[in-house]
C-alpha cells in the first residue's frame, strides 16, 4: 500500500523541553541535623557525615550539659546573651565586671578574675581555652588591674595565661595556641640594695591586632604591639613591636619572613610554612 504524501514524522522534543536529571549530592544544599550542625560549624557536609549517630548522640549530651552550666555563667556575668557553653571545673571571681557577646564558650577549669579597672570584655564567638587564666588583679587582694579586650571569633589557647594587670587588647579572629603568655607588667629591678619583689611593678599595655597567629608556648611582654596578619612561631618570645603581615621567630622574637611581597595582598608562598619552626 503506497501514500500519496510524504511520510510524516513525529515531532522531537527541543533541548528546553527535556526534563532536567536529579541534581547531585555536591549540588544539593544540606538539610537535617547534619546539614544545620555543618552550617553551624562552618563545616563542610563532608565532615559531619564522617560521625556516626552514636557519636553525634555523645556529642549532643556534652552539648547540652555545657548549655546547662552555661546557664549558671549568664546569673553570674554582668551580661552575656544568647547561648553560654561551660565545662566542668570553671572558676569565676568578680562576674559583675565581665562581659561578652553572643556564644562565649568556657573550656575546663579555665579562671576569670573580673576584678579590673576596665573589666573582662569578650567579643562574639570566643573561646577560653581548658585551664586557661585571665587575671588582672588578685584575688586574694591587691591593686586593681586595667583588664582585657578580646574581639569577635577570637581565642585563648589551653593552659594559656593571660596578665592584664596593664591593658590587653587581642583584636577579632585572633588564634591562640596552647600555654601562650601575656604579660602586661614587668617588675622593677634597677636597685641591687632592696629584693626585686619589694620595688613594685610598672604596668604597660599589649595590642595584638586582628587577625593574628600566635604559636604554641610563646611569650609576649610588656609594651608590645603585634600588628594585624602577623605570625609569632611556637615557642618564641616577642620582646618588641612586630610588623603587620610578618613571621617573627625566636627568643627574642625576629621576622624571619614576610607575609605579603606586593599592594596587592598576594601571600608569599613560604609564610606558613617559615611559622612552624624557629631558625637557629
Amino acid at each position: 500500500m503506497t501514500t500519496s504524501g510524504p511520510m510524516m514524522s513525529e515531532p522531537q522534543p527541543t533541548p528546553a523541553a527535556r526534563r532536567p536529571g536529579p541534581a547531585s549530592a555536591a549540588d544539593r544544599p544540606p538539610a537535617g541535623l547534619r546539614g544545620r550542625l555543618a552550617r553551624s560549624k562552618g563545616l563542610d557536609r563532608a565532615a559531619v557525615d564522617e560521625w556516626s549517630g552514636r557519636d553525634l548522640a555523645r556529642f549532643g549530651l556534652r552539648l547540652f550539659g555545657r548549655a546547662l552550666r552555661g546557664l549558671t555563667v549568664k546569673a553570674r556575668v554582668r551580661r552575656a546573651p544568647g547561648l553560654v557553653l561551660c565545662g566542668p571545673r570553671v572558676k569565676l571571681y568578680h562576674g559583675d565586671h565581665i562581659v561578652a557577646g553572643a556564644r562565649l564558650n568556657l573550656d575546663e577549669g579555665c579562671e576569670i578574675v573580673g576584678l579590673s579597672r576596665r573589666g573582662i570584655v569578650f567579643g562574639r564567638r570566643c573561646t577560653v581555652g581548658r585551664f586557661a587564666t585571665v587575671r588582672p588583679t588578685n584575688k586574694w587582694l591587691g591593686e586593681l588591674g586595667e583588664g582585657l579586650h578580646v574581639g569577635d571569633h577570637s581565642n585563648i589557647g589551653p593552659y594559656s595565661f593571660i596578665g592584664c594587670s596593664g591593658y590587653i587588647e587581642i583584636g577579632s579572629r585572633v588564634l591562640m595556641g596552647p600555654r601562650v603568655t601575656i604579660l602586661a607588667e614587668n617588675h622593677r629591678h634597677r636597685r641591687t640594695d632592696i629584693p626585686i619583689k619589694d620595688q613594685g611593678v610598672e604596668r604597660s599595655f599589649v595590642r595584638i591586632e586582628d587577625d593574628c597567629w600566635l604559636g604554641a608556648g610563646c611569650i609576649v611582654v610588656a609594651g608590645v604591639t603585634i600588628g594585624r596578619g602577623a605570625i609569632v612561631a611556637a615557642g618564641s618570645v616577642v620582646t618588641r613591636d612586630v610588623e603587620p603581615y610578618t613571621v617573627v621567630a625566636g627568643s627574642p622574637a625576629r621576622q624571619i619572613r614576610r607575609r605579603q611581597t606586593s599592594d596587592d595582598g598576594r601571600p608569599d608562598d613560604g609564610a606558613e610554612r617559615s611559622a612552624t619552626f624557629a631558625p637557629t
